[in-house]
């Protein structure tokens, strides 16, 4: 079969045992709703990165120097002279080396440019991965003279969900330790609502509701204006519809075909589809072989 092809065996009894699809249609339809689910999260997943990144960076950069990330600069719990940094110090510092070497890397190729690139802040900071503002809200920054507590309260300008610094840096680093694993598992085309205890379709959409909670939990700590635009574009609205049986039924070709003869029933479909955020599928009466959607706006 041709679907034999598309998905591996592992990944098509994954499909089968959770979602129970009865037929192939079926079974690619679950399928496309998971690509279609990774691209509703994917802007998600790029505004907790950008948003967490330019907060650090700003605050650190106003105490520090433009390149507060350069040696000696960065100052750590456990330092001691002649022992190697911990894994989370030596993390930062690797990762920034190999952000500064591909922006060197980008501006010959793009630029040819020649011998010695100077680093440039915003481009070695556009360069860097996730994994690097996770490193930096390590415990290894938190104490006095450190960067933690000190910019706690500058990066994470939204209501604090706990009191004492120590908790709110867990409780923050917990949460990008969560979303980076999630925005990975996204950007390697794995199946977005996969994890352990996920047996039932109910379970899957509830693991992906939880990872949207988290990705708003995290930007409204950060600041809630971010939340604001993202609820503004539809973001967030489009990502949350996404995770619904509704829209596996839809990708399934399950969903009831509401049949349009007059104004009215479009005017109420467009308001149905408005208020329970769904994607409704119409066909008009008097083409009964072509069917098109109703998005809420």
């Amino acid at each position: 079969m041709l679907i034999d092809s598309l998905i591996s065996n592992e990944r098509i009894n994954s499909y089968q045992s959770v979602f129970h699809p009865s037929n192939d249609v079926e079974l690619m339809g679950v399928y496309l709703w998971n690509a279609h689910v990774c691209g509703a999260l994917y802007p998600l997943m790029g505004a907790v990165e950008i948003t967490l990144r330019n907060a650090i960076d700003q605050a650190l950069a106003a105490d520090l120097g433009r390149f507060w990330w350069a040696s000696g600069k960065l100052r750590y719990r456990s330092f001691a002279p002649g022992v190697d940094a911990p894994h989370p110090v030596q993390a930062v510092r690797d990762n920034f080396a190999k952000a500064t070497r591909n922006y060197a890397a980008e501006q010959r190729r793009r630029h040819a440019v020649r011998g010695n690139v100077t680093p440039h802040h915003h481009g070695v900071i556009a360069k860097t991965e996730f994994s690097t503002w996770e490193f930096l809200l390590d415990a290894e920054f938190m104490g006095r003279g450190l960067i933690w507590p000190k910019h706690l309260s500058g990066v994470f300008r939204g209501p604090w969900p706990v009191h004492q610094a120590g908790a709110m840096l867990a409780h923050v680093h917990d949460l990008v330790a969560t979303l980076r694993d999630f925005r990975n598992r996204l950007f390697h085309h794995e199946p977005a609502w996969k994890r352990y205890g996920v047996l039932t379709e109910a379970d899957a959409l509830q693991h992906l509701q939880e990872k949207i909670g988290k990705v708003e939990n995290l930007l409204a700590l950060i600041h809630p204006e971010n939340l604001r635009l993202l609820q503004a574009n539809g973001l967030l609205r489009d990502a949350h519809r996404a995770c619904t049986s509704a829209e596996i039924q839809r990708f399934q070709h399950l969903a009831q075909v509401h049949q349009i003869d007059s104004l009215d029933v479009l005017a109420e479909l467009v308001a149905r589809s408005t208020q329970e955020n769904s994607v409704l599928t119409a066909r008009l009466h008097s083409e009964p072989q072509q069917s098109f959607l109703i998005l809420p706006p």
